[in-house]
């Protein structure tokens, strides 16, 4: 399995050093939050992914194809074939959720081998431990002292803000 960072695209089963698309030396071991390309859609098709992706708990991203140069109105309907990304953690379960929406033909799905299924199983487990570091109650108890902090940060800088000014005003005074 390799990956390029800027087509954001996994490659299985690929014996080449540099992406066939753009040319950039491929990653042998990807970040589990490193975003993968999984699939262009447009519409309502887009909306029908969407919604299977946040039903599966899965996270995701999507933009306009770099190719579209259409202009778009607000609010109105997403523009014309966005690509959706998600993590390469959650890169097959997308595949499973979107092969059972039909979004993926089984024609289309990546043949996958064994060892590339454990290197995406290692990033899975990689970001299930991470989670898992952090509980509601950590996280928690680091939103309040990361505001505690930020409320020190800001009466510092009016405290100092208000020293200068004196100063400045006994100078010219």
């Amino acid at each position: 399995m390799k990956y390029c960072s800027k087509c954001k695209k996994i490659y299985f089963d690929f014996e080449g050093e540099r992406c066939p698309s753009c040319n950039r030396k491929l990653i042998d071991e990807p970040n589990h939050f490193s975003p993968v390309y999984i699939i262009t859609a447009n519409g309502f098709e887009l909306e029908r992914i969407r919604a299977a992706l946040e039903s599966a708990d899965i996270p995701y991203s999507y933009q306009n194809e770099k190719r579209e140069t259409g202009i778009r109105i607000l609010n109105s309907a997403p523009p014309e074939n966005c690509e959706v990304f998600v993590p390469v953690s959650a890169y097959q379960d997308a595949v499973d959720v979107l092969v059972g929406i039909g979004a993926i033909t089984e024609d289309n799905i990546p043949e996958i081998n064994k060892d590339d299924i454990e290197k995406l199983n290692k990033t899975k487990k990689e970001a299930a431990k991470e989670e898992e570091e952090l509980s509601p109650g950590k996280a928690r108890i680091i939103r309040i002292f990361s505001f505690i902090g930020f409320l020190l940060i800001l009466a510092a800088t009016v405290y100092f803000a208000d020293f200068i000014v004196a100063f400045v005003k006994n100078f010219f005074a």
